[in-house]
């Protein structure tokens, strides 16, 4: 970064690479979509190129980069609940919400069952995902997918690390209610 803070484009874009994935993942997961998931990641990395006289050198790039994504998406989600969109690609009728076609079923190695009592609970998870309170969903996601530490999440959420640990705590037992009557 202290190389970015000098203008040097090619370490820009080195740091760009380092984080894509991660990033893009993290976005991904907390949008819900990779339209937006995209359109936020380049905002982030034009925000991180733009405020680099800002980055104080010497502190994890990291925290930074999340609390500017991190941003963005309350941004994004907030502007999504004040303008819902209807997807034109979502089917519309009477069999829009039935069962899946037949050859979708289970592919014989593993039991219909627990296939189908999987596939319930990935989606009733991703459900209650989608119902958390954002900062809530930041601090699960971060944690649970990325693999950032407390400490990391906590500065790039400018929150004491308590805090991240009572959202953690809520948003944990927010999912497991949710899948309680499958997963007991």
């Amino acid at each position: 970064m202290r190389r970015v803070a000098r203008g040097d484009g090619d370490a820009f874009a080195l740091l760009l690479r380092r984080y894509e994935s991660l990033l893009y993942g993290y976005l991904r997961r907390m949008l819900g979509n990779g339209a937006d998931a995209e359109d936020v990641f380049q905002e982030s990395f034009l925000r991180v190129y733009q405020h680099r006289a800002r980055y104080r050198l010497g502190a994890p790039f990291r925290p930074w980069l999340y609390q500017i994504a991190t941003n963005l998406c309350r941004d994004r989600l907030r502007s999504r609940r004040r303008h819902p969109e209807v997807s034109l690609d979502a089917p519309i009728g009477p069999d829009a919400d039935g069962p899946a076609p037949l050859d979708q079923a289970a592919d014989g190695r593993a039991d219909p069952a627990q296939a189908a009592r999987r596939a319930e609970a990935t989606a009733r998870l991703q459900e209650a995902l989608n119902e958390l309170p954002d900062k809530q969903k930041a601090v699960f996601l971060m944690a649970r997918y990325d693999n950032v530490p407390y400490d990391e999440i906590a500065r790039s959420l400018r929150v004491p690390v308590g805090t991240v640990k009572s959202r953690m705590n809520k948003a944990v037992h927010f999912l497991m209610q949710a899948v309680r009557d499958i997963w007991p």
